[in-house]
C-alpha cells in the first residue's frame, strides 16, 4: 500500500471512528506473530503513549467484585484479580507490588555499577511466600541477575550488587524477610 494512502487513511474520520473497536481485535489476533524482542519494544511504546496522552497522575484502585478491582496507574487502565482470584492470565495486585520492587532494586543496583563505570545488564525478578491465614507477605525472594562486560571479581562483584540493592526504597520500607540471591551470568 501506498505511504500517502496509508497516510491520509489513519488521518479519516473513518479510521477514527474504527480504530477504539478494530485495535483490540487486531492486537489479540497478530500480537504474538510479532517477534518477541519486537513485540516487547512495541508494547512499551503503546503502554507509554498511553501514559504520556493522559493527564492523569494518580495512581490508585476501584473495588469491582469479589477479588477484582481496576487499577489506573497514570492513566493506564488495568483490570486485575488479586488474593484467592488471581489466575495467571491477569495481573494480580501482587504483581504490580512486587514488579515495582523488582524496578527500584534494577534501578538501585544499575546506578550502584555504572557509579563505578561497570556495564552490564541487570534484571531482577521475585517471588512471595504470603499467608492468607497471617493476612501477609512473609518473605519475598529477589533475584538479581547480573550479565557483565568487564572480569571483575567475583566476590567484590557480588558486594557491590547486594550494597547498591540496600538503595532501594520500596524494599527498605518493608517489614518481611528479604532474602537476596545474586546470579552472576
Amino acid at each position: 500500500m501506498n505511504p500517502k494512502m496509508m497516510k491520509e487513511m489513519m488521518d479519516s474520520e473513518m479510521c477514527k471512528e474504527m480504530m477504539p473497536e478494530m485495535i483490540p481485535k487486531v492486537m489479540e489476533k497478530y500480537l504474538m506473530n510479532i517477534p518477541k524482542n519486537e513485540r516487547e519494544e512495541f508494547i512499551k511504546k503503546i503502554v507509554n503513549i498511553i501514559v504520556s496522552k493522559s493527564n492523569e497522575c494518580e495512581l490508585s484502585a476501584t473495588f469491582i467484585k469479589d477479588f477484582e478491582t481496576s487499577t489506573n496507574i497514570k492513566g493506564l487502565k488495568i483490570n486485575s484479580k488479586g488474593g484467592k482470584g488471581a489466575t495467571k492470565d491477569s495481573i494480580s495486585p501482587m504483581d504490580l507490588f512486587l514488579s515495582g520492587l523488582c524496578g527500584c532494586v534494577s534501578i538501585a543496583v544499575g546506578r550502584a555499577l555504572s557509579e563505578k563505570e561497570i556495564n552490564g545488564n541487570i534484571k531482577v525478578d521475585a517471588l512471595v511466600k504470603k499467608s492468607f491465614e497471617k493476612g501477609c507477605i512473609e518473605k519475598i525472594i529477589l533475584n538479581i541477575h547480573a550479565k557483565i562486560d568487564d572480569s571483575l571479581n567475583e566476590d567484590e562483584l557480588k558486594e557491590l550488587i547486594l550494597k547498591g540493592s540496600k538503595k532501594c526504597l520500596i524494599s527498605n520500607s518493608l517489614g518481611c524477610e528479604i532474602e537476596k540471591n545474586i546470579v552472576i551470568e
